[in-house]
């Protein structure tokens, strides 16, 4: 990352557990943290709906394995059962777009890639593809990024940015990876808030950098049918989003608990 200005010999930005990030002694919340303010229900009480709807449809169809589920766990652990399905549905593709992430940034670093499960292994496969295609050279991958406090002005964040990278026409271009069925409006404003974030650093590194200049934003979508580039269009109003929807986030934070 040598073609950026670099902002001299500052402590590492940190990344904790709980993804809040720790730069020159001050605590900041995560992006994806304070994006957890938008209302997401709707889309998600539709898709849990659904996954209760199939588990139930299951049940019935396979009458003989509901019967013998009702003489193992009873009532209360059949509707236990069924009713959980959207959570154990959302924690294993959570964990699929995580190894995802992590064997994507391997392979465009030229690492080895451990044995996969055909469902991963299919992914990775698409997404290896879709690098050797685009034509797009790497600046950083997997990199942390912090916005410092303003005084009077606003609160700082921190995030972690999948891939900083110049495409095949030379411009900076700013791109999340994710491997869901669909891409949500909160992936505006979270690379919205990445691409103004102050400074950015490879994971663990004691070097930090100012942010270069962001000249295209990009969702590069990743699923069991291919690779597809989401190009965003973000500017002053995505901007002012971002800032806004940080400002609730801090707001509920004052007030949690109190009510």
């Amino acid at each position: 990352m040598t073609d950026v200005t670099f902002a001299g010999t500052l402590p590492a930005i940190q990344r904790t557990q709980d993804h809040r990030y720790i730069y020159q002694g001050v605590t900041y919340p995560g992006v994806t943290t304070a994006l957890g303010v938008l209302d997401k229900s709707g889309a998600l009480m539709t898709w849990a709906a659904r996954q209760t709807a199939e588990a139930f449809y299951a049940l019935t169809v396979e009458s003989d394995a509901g019967l013998k589920l009702l003489e193992t766990v009873g009532k209360d652990g059949i509707i236990k059962a069924v009713t959980s399905r959207a959570n154990w549905q959302r924690d294993e593709a959570a964990a699929l777009g995580t190894a995802v992430h992590h064997w994507a940034d391997q392979h465009i670093q030229g690492l080895p890639l451990p044995v996969q499960s055909d469902t991963a292994k299919l992914y990775t496969d698409h997404y290896a593809e879709w690098w050797q295609r685009s034509g797009w050279k790497l600046r950083l991958s997997e990199a942390v990024v912090v916005s410092p406090a303003v005084d009077g002005v606003h609160e700082g964040y921190g995030g972690t940015l999948d891939l900083l990278c110049y495409d095949a026409d030379g411009r900076t271009v700013l791109a999340d990876i994710k491997t869901g069925k669909g891409v949500y409006r909160e992936a505006i404003l979270q690379l919205a808030a990445y691409s103004m974030a102050q400074y950015v650093s490879k994971m663990g590194a004691a070097e930090v950098y100012e942010m270069p200049l962001v000249q295209r934003h990009v969702i590069i979508h990743v699923t069991r049918d291919g690779v597809r580039e989401v190009e965003l269009s973000i500017g002053a109003r995505e901007w002012a989003a971002w800032w806004s929807c940080l400002d609730l986030y801090r707001w509920t934070e004052t007030v949690k608990g109190k009510l």
